[in-house]
């Protein structure tokens, strides 16, 4: 330092260079990086929906890291290995692709039920509609309840 002042270089100058300050501006790939790692202070949510001091500070890491030029495949590796691999919202070679078969086999399995529940509901319908026919002997016979039953109807008050 006393060198530095003495031939007037000023003493900043031959510091080492500075981290890029995290200004919290926008980084390619971060928030994809983000979405992939999960809140090591809780472990239920990830880091881009997460709102504590940790995942404060590791978002500020991921950026300051991705805009120095590290790959976010490194970060990632190098927040597995401090964090372990519970950090990886899916496992490392896991697969999405299983659930998503699963799940539109769901799908389609469940449209091809209902759409078998509303023809045999509209069959149903139809049959009900049809008049129900009688045997040819008692059409148009009347016993005594029926009698009754009118003259019930009848006396009830209008």
């Amino acid at each position: 330092m006393l060198v530095c002042a003495l031939i007037g270089i000023p003493a900043r100058a031959l510091a080492a260079p500075a981290e890029p300050t995290d200004d919290g501006s926008f980084v390619q790939g971060e928030k994809t990086l983000e979405s992939r790692l999960m809140a090591p202070c809780c472990w239920n949510q990830t880091l881009d929906v997460h709102e504590s001091e940790v995942t404060r500070a590791l978002r500020a890491e991921i950026r300051r890291r991705l805009r120095a030029g590290e790959s976010a495949e490194r970060i990632e590796a190098d927040l597995v290995e401090r964090y372990g691999p519970r950090i990886r919202a899916v496992p490392a070679g896991a697969s999405l692709t299983g659930i998503a078969v699963w799940v539109s086999a769901g799908v389609v399995l469940s449209g091809l039920g209902a759409a078998l529940l509303v023809v045999r509901w509209a069959r149903r319908g139809k049959k009900d509609d049809a008049p129900k026919k009688q045997p040819a002997g008692e059409q148009g016979t009347r016993d005594a309840w029926d009698d009754r039953l009118d003259a019930e109807v009848d006396d009830l008050p209008d």
